[in-house]
């Protein structure tokens, strides 16, 4: 009697380790399935709706700069900065290391920005530098990348496929 109830623990010990072993196995395989999707594609239309985004909130927070209005400044400016940051996946995909650096750069400059409107004493000479270096810093990528188009105005990619 026993010696069966040995036996039938130890088959149930060794089935449940059969079972976690199986479990664990398709757990490692799902993870690793999981770990070869690409990230998501971010489109032209993509892009382009956040960089208007960009431009009508960093817009926003110029002008709240120049005010010395620091909250509308700072709600402003996270807009500007979390619609900016999407984009690095289109960049990324076209192989755009310099875009990608451009992007960083005025990421972190909003970020400077921000630290500066969040001071006890806000200093609106260095408020609006930084406002200043940010908006240089998108030109750069506009001079690099954007054209206008001559007859109706609208804006396209230049040197990067769609």
């Amino acid at each position: 009697m026993f010696r069966f109830r040995v036996h039938a623990a130890v088959h149930r010990s060794v089935g449940l380790a059969i079972l976690m072993g199986i479990l664990g196995i398709a757990g490692l395989r799902a993870a690793a399935a999981d770990d070869k999707k690409p990230y998501p594609i971010f489109t032209t239309e993509q892009f382009v709706s956040a960089m208007k985004t960009v431009g009508q909130a960093f817009t926003a927070t110029n002008a709240a700069v120049t005010r010395s209005e620091t909250d509308d400044a700072k709600a402003y400016l996270a807009i500007s900065r979390d619609r900016l940051a999407t984009p690095i996946t289109f960049w990324r995909d076209r192989h755009r290391d310099d875009a990608v650096k451009i992007l960083r750069q005025t990421l972190s400059l909003m970020d400077q920005l921000d630290v500066a409107l969040s001071a006890e004493k806000v200093d609106t000479a260095a408020t609006g530098n930084l406002a200043k270096q940010i908006g240089a810093s998108c030109q750069s990528c506009h001079q690099m990348y954007r054209e206008q188009d001559p007859s109706t105005k609208s804006y396209k990619f230049k040197g990067v496929t769609e």
